[in-house]
């Protein structure tokens, strides 16, 4: 329990993944009683615990060899007076709640300015496990473009310790459709940005099979149906799509709206009667 969930490794020597920890409080609590209630009566196993708990407080020697902590905050000043092993300089505000991943288990984004509607649509982008599975296994032509921000972002989402994640490099490589930098004061129409973030994501797609999986995630086709009541003749078109935009207003639900939309309406005109469907 102390390893696999309150402290697990940071890295991992072989292909497994890295754990993490439990960072509900009220769970820790719970796991530091059972182990506390698991060794306070078998002293090996006592001070086997408390020299791991040593373990995870990192030293360094001085020059006469005295043990010294190593600040977790300022790693150019690292070596600390020996007779306070402990002292960290935290700021005296100093909030560790806020400082760490939240105990929903989900990190934050920075709001650079006015980019809310880029944290949503990215948010919403990474709980869709399987294109995040996608995203992470693509193949990125560069180590500095699009593909591979968007990647180093899924894995901080998901494996950071910290409380959010800076999202300002994955910004500065969207470039717009006149290639210049996206303007994080500007608020921008999700739309219109989710349309620009998958064209440019499809433009660093090197095989043609990623391609295809890449537009089958958030994308299809539509079926444009025309029949007359006068006879049985259906006519239909095809049209791709990467967004539906459906009516919300009066519907109480997605479905509604959806059904609103597929509904079809009559067109009349001269002698003939038509029902368009989608």
């Amino acid at each position: 329990m102390f390893w696999a969930h309150l402290f697990p490794p940071r890295y991992s020597r072989d292909a497994e993944p890295v754990r993490q920890p439990i960072l509900c409080s009220a769970t820790r609590e719970r796991l530091y009683d059972i182990v506390f209630t698991l060794i306070r009566h078998d002293q090996d196993e006592f001070a086997k615990t408390l020299e791991d708990v040593a373990s995870l407080v990192p030293y360094r020697r001085n020059e006469d060899g005295a043990l010294a902590c190593v600040s977790s905050l300022d790693s150019t000043d690292a070596i600390r007076n020996a007779d306070e092993p402990y002292s960290y300089e935290l700021a005296p505000v100093f909030d560790r709640e806020k400082a760490g991943r939240a105990t929903c288990g989900f990190v934050g984004l920075r709001n650079l300015s006015n980019t809310c509607y880029l944290n949503s649509l990215f948010t919403q982008l990474f709980m869709n496990t399987n294109f995040r599975r996608f995203i992470l296994g693509a193949m990125a032509p560069v180590s500095d473009g699009l593909l591979f921000e968007m990647q180093k972002l899924f894995v901080f989402m998901q494996d950071s310790y910290q409380r959010f994640v800076d999202t300002s490099h994955l910004v500065q490589s969207i470039k717009t459709y006149d290639d210049g930098p996206i303007d994080i004061h500007s608020q921008m129409d999700v739309d219109e940005f989710y349309n620009l973030l998958f064209d440019r994501i499809e433009g660093y797609l090197l095989r043609s099979e990623d391609r295809r999986e890449f537009r089958s995630f958030y994308g299809g086709q539509l079926v444009q149906q025309v029949s007359s009541k006068e006879c049985e003749h259906i006519s239909e078109r095809l049209e791709p799509f990467s967004a539906i935009q459906c009516d919300i207003k009066g519907k109480s639900t997605l479905e509604e709206s959806l059904q609103a939309y597929v509904d079809g309406e009559v067109m009349e005109g001269g002698k003939w009667t038509r029902v368009l469907r989608w």
